[in-house]
């Protein structure tokens, strides 16, 4: 408490849905009493605004509540629904496999998520309540290679998202991406809408975004091949690779997990594969994704995958009947992979 003759003033605040109310309670100097409209959902201080903006590149934490703050804005309902790790997969996700798109001289803003598995994007459609789901059954070019679209182009949506992803991105071209969205969607509802933070978040083996990035971009692998030193004349070899552009944030999931190799993927141009191979370092792998799981096809992979990892740590692959068990494994696996190749291209 202050004295009522003293030049402290104290100020209690609260966000809105609608308004921003500043009400001062003390009769001290210089008190102020005001109401202002926030739908920018800016905070006031004082005289002066607030805004959570950072120039320097460190990395920061998830933070999504200005996100709920708009959801219930726009859709008059919470969001408890959708969990942080929900939302923490999500992003993985978009920054694995999604297309951030600005077009039209920056007038236009424009979200895609493209996959072959339908069901992925209904769910993400239905949870998150945006945009629209589209078959494309021919697939590019009138080619025989089906594939679905979740679009959003609605700018009140984009604006939904724009606040999920601002300041929650682990990608620095993602962060570009998002920043010419920010000076669109500025340009559409006002200046001071959104302020754009250009720092990536921090991931770790603690969330959900590696497992949302593996959903988009993972894969897990059995080969089973001949070699007469071993037992019954075959090896079998066990792989999780990811596939990116983007050799750094392969670099930083390398170091999370402690384990595998980041080089370039032989027979392309420009794209990087993290890959973890020996039964020792599966484990690893294996931990997280029962903490993380998987929304996708690839959730049935991973079990099968775990299962022939199970069987060879146990060496019941020395026997004909766990082998003859592991290729039965091993097939479903590559036919699952088949189903989640990516396929199409996002752009509209």
């Amino acid at each position: 408490m202050a004295s009522p003759y003293s030049n402290i003033s104290v100020y209690f605040f609260a966000i809105c849905l609608d308004s921003f109310m500043l009400i001062s309670t003390l009769n001290g100097k210089n008190l102020i009493s005001t109401t202002q409209w926030a739908n920018n959902l800016s905070l006031y201080f004082l005289e002066n605004k607030i805004q959570s903006v950072s120039e320097t590149t460190c990395e920061t934490s998830f933070n999504f509540s200005l996100f709920r703050i708009y959801y219930y804005k726009l859709f008059n309902s919470n969001s408890e629904h959708l969990s942080d790790n929900w939302l923490i997969w999500f992003i993985g996700f978009v920054e694995g496999d999604g297309a951030i798109q600005t077009y039209d001289n920056g007038n236009r803003v424009r979200f895609v998520l493209t996959q072959k598995e339908s069901a992925i994007l209904y769910f993400i459609h239905n949870k998150l309540n945006i945009g629209i789901v589209k078959h494309f059954p021919q697939g590019k070019s009138g080619k025989n290679n089906d594939f679905y679209r979740l679009i959003v182009d609605n700018p009140s949506q984009i604006l939904l998202l724009a606040f999920l992803f601002n300041g929650n991105l682990a990608m620095d071209h993602r962060i570009k991406q998002l920043s010419l969205w920010i000076q669109s969607l500025n340009m559409r509802f006002g200046d001071n809408t959104i302020t754009f933070l250009n720092n990536p978040v921090f991931i770790s083996l603690q969330d959900a975004w590696l497992s949302g990035f593996t959903d988009a971009e993972g894969c897990f692998n059995v080969s089973i091949t001949s070699n007469s030193r071993y037992k019954l004349g075959h090896v079998i070899k066990m792989r999780f690779l990811l596939n990116q552009k983007d050799s750094i944030i392969l670099a930083k999931i390398r170091d999370l997990f402690n384990t595998g190799k980041v080089n370039i993927r032989s027979g392309t141009t420009g794209v990087f594969r993290y890959t973890v191979t020996g039964y020792k370092s599966i484990n690893t792998i294996k931990n997280y994704f029962e903490m993380f799981p998987l929304y996708t096809k690839k959730a049935d992979s991973l079990k099968k995958w775990c299962i022939i990892h199970d069987m060879v740590i146990n060496k019941i692959h020395l026997t004909k009947e766990g082998l003859a068990k592991i290729r039965m494994l091993q097939k479903q696996i590559n036919v699952n992979n088949s189903i989640t190749n990516k396929t199409g291209v996002s752009n509209p």
